[in-house]
């Protein structure tokens, strides 16, 4: 299975189902939600955001859903980075970076 969203200091915000369109196959491409996506991780760079696309299993997909839905956002970011069979980052200056730092709320300039 794969997905995508945005994740950040503070772990994962968005994790949602990747729907292929035959025209479409690849990350990246030009789909609305994507272009957003990269907008907010791009105005939220000082929480080192990042847009990712993951490949999962079935089952890992449950437990990060499972983590998200508990507001376990940093588990569920952990788990995603331990789990994921590929990883793929939306081309962003910093973003491979902040990729290896990320969960880590103390990055957050905004947090208590």
């Amino acid at each position: 299975m794969i997905f995508y969203g945005i994740a950040d200091a503070n772990g994962i915000e968005s994790f949602v189902p990747q729907q292929f369109n035959s025209e479409i196959e690849q990350f990246g491409s030009n789909s609305n939600e994507l272009s957003f996506m990269s907008l907010r991780a791009n105005a939220n760079r000082h929480r080192h955001a990042v847009v990712y696309q993951a490949e999962v299993d079935t089952q890992t997909a449950k437990e990060i859903l499972e983590l998200l839905k508990t507001g376990d956002y940093v588990d569920a970011l952990v788990k995603l980075k331990e789990e994921a069979t590929s990883i793929s980052l939306i081309r962003s200056p910093g973003a491979e970076k902040s990729w290896r730092v990320i969960p880590n709320s103390d990055l957050d300039p905004y947090r208590d």
